[in-house]
């Protein structure tokens, strides 16, 4: 029988195994509920970014947030699409910040970076 990570000591588990051990499980639970369902608020909760993005294209005429509907990501929170729209000019910019990252002419910062970078550290 193969050791799994149920079979350690839980002093001998890293936070880090212990994130993904929850990530897998929050995975595991949200594809055997349907690809969507409601919540106890009445929202639309879909299992998938796919399956909301879809889900929001089809709402013609409404913005996301007019759309009581979100998805949980891979960490297990819940994210809606803003209803903001960066104008043509900062679209294009983010587009061409985005392609130097790919082409690592660029750099990609954490908030954690950016945040003791800027000294706002605890």
């Amino acid at each position: 029988m193969t050791e799994t990570i149920l079979d350690k000591p839980i002093a001998s588990v890293t936070l880090r195994e212990l994130i993904e051990t929850f990530r897998e499980v929050v995975h595991e639970v949200i594809r055997e509920e349907q690809e969507h369902y409601i919540d106890d608020e009445g929202y639309l909760v879909f299992s998938s970014e796919r399956a909301y993005a879809e889900y929001l294209d089809k709402q013609k005429g409404k913005l996301p947030g007019e759309v009581q509907a979100y998805f949980i990501d891979e960490h297990g929170l819940k994210v809606v699409y803003s209803d903001y729209e960066p104008a043509p000019e900062k679209a294009r910019e983010l587009a061409e910040t985005r392609q130097r990252i790919a082409e690592g002419k660029a750099k990609w910062y954490s908030l954690e970076q950016v945040a003791h970078e800027l000294g706002l550290e605890e």
